[in-house]
């Protein structure tokens, strides 16, 4: 029975993380026909994507403490309501405004359920396993992002962009139902666990995360690359459909290829971090990353222009490095941790993520403005992102020999 059960809360945490991860994604082929059918440029029609970063930032700040404290499948419940009124205002949106609204409120459900989510499964870990469990889930929660683009550009194509989310909507009310009929199963609560959150100790924990936490040297490399994902989400549709002239139904199905390195990703991260040092990965994967930085560079150099082809098979090898550095800087974050702040530190961590991603899509908005290309953008991105990387592998290497007790 016990074994039942925690296989019914597996379910669950995946049910709901699955659907709201969805939300954020299955409206990014249709991005284009959006503003057409608003009436908004192509700057005001990523506010959506840039206010999506932003209010998924804020959330990582606030409900880090929370998942500490709180009951998950409470928690879990709560993330999947904010989604279903957020997919509703968007669905029946008549304005910029009203969609952007809807919007915010999935993003603070997205920032939930992630928190939520890994807090349950790091608490549900030990050191040996919490790196394949955490890479198996998100292995399995990426099935969103490959089908949901999909979905969303044929729902686009042969009917409207706002049946992406009325899909999402339909899809999240029987599993609310089925939260009241499976329990999240959850270890014993300490007295720590147990004490009300103060503003004060809240500031005080996330003074200790900043400032005395090897946490951002570890997870610079991964921030970069989440600037560069985000950015290229803001920019896809307009390089991809206006640019290129394929159809949203076709950059669904690129997206299908980007994700696909995502899941590849993490098989040689699990892989080395078991038979090699915790360095030697991060090396690995950092490597593969220069490779696409330089990739696009030399191309361009070379060609004087970007192509279909090229972008593809670029945004593929870098979705592969960015796989293996996110789930590998993930697994380190928990383990900074300990056993009582993993909600503070892993919201932190996310809270950085995601702040940096809100600033690659102000980015591409600030160049848009200016009128310029979104072939010319998507070569700036390559540039920042080498120098970002380039960075990030000093920061590691340097704080790596004083924390390897606890990362090995």
């Amino acid at each position: 029975m016990k074994d039942k059960n925690i296989w019914h809360s597996w379910l669950l945490v995946l049910a709901v993380t699955l659907i709201i991860r969805s939300a954020g994604s299955i409206f990014l082929p249709s991005i284009s026909y959006m503003a057409d059918d608003l009436k908004v440029d192509q700057a005001e029609a990523t506010t959506n994507l840039s206010l999506y970063y932003l209010f998924l930032t804020l959330s990582f700040v606030f409900f880090g403490p929370v998942c500490d404290r709180f009951s998950k499948h409470m928690l879990l419940r709560y993330s999947l309501v904010g989604c279903i009124v957020g997919c509703l205002l968007c669905a029946f949106a008549w304005d910029i405004h009203i969609l952007n609204m809807g919007r915010s409120i999935q993003a603070l459900s997205a920032g939930l359920v992630l928190l939520t989510s890994q807090v349950w499964i790091g608490g549900n870990s030990d050191k040996k396993n919490m790196l394949g469990r955490l890479a198996w889930f998100s292995i399995i929660v990426a099935l969103s992002p490959i089908i949901a683009p999909v979905v969303g550009g044929i729902l686009s194509d042969w009917l409207s962009w706002r049946y992406d989310f009325i899909l999402i909507v339909l899809l999240s009310v029987p599993v609310f139902v089925l939260t009241y009929r499976v329990r999240l199963r959850e270890p014993e609560r300490t007295e720590d666990e147990r004490k009300a959150l103060s503003f004060g100790g809240v500031l005080r924990n996330y003074k200790e995360v900043l400032f005395r936490s090897p946490l951002e040297s570890f997870s610079f490399s991964v921030q970069g690359l989440f600037w560069a994902q985000s950015a290229f989400a803001a920019l896809s549709s307009f390089l991809f459909v206006r640019e290129f002239g394929v159809s949203a139904t076709m950059l669904g199905i690129f997206n299908v290829v980007f994700v696909g390195g995502l899941l590849l990703g993490r098989f040689p991260t699990m892989y080395l971090q078991k038979r090699h040092t915790v360095r030697f990965t991060f090396l690995f994967n950092q490597a593969i990353v220069l490779l696409s930085s330089v990739g696009v560079l030399i191309y361009y150099f070379c060609v004087g222009t970007h192509e279909l082809a090229e972008v593809v098979v670029f945004t593929f090898i870098q979705a592969i490095g960015f796989s293996g550095l996110n789930i590998l800087s993930l697994r380190n974050s928990m383990l900074l941790g300990g056993e009582y702040s993993k909600g503070t530190i892993s919201g932190f961590y996310n809270f950085m993520n995601q702040g940096i991603s809100w600033l690659g899509v102000l980015f591409v908005q600030l160049l848009f403005s200016w009128d310029l290309s979104s072939v010319f953008i998507y070569q700036v991105m390559a540039y920042v992102c080498l120098g970002m990387t380039l960075i990030g592998t000093f920061l590691f290497l340097r704080a790596y020999p004083k924390n390897r007790d606890i990362l090995e």
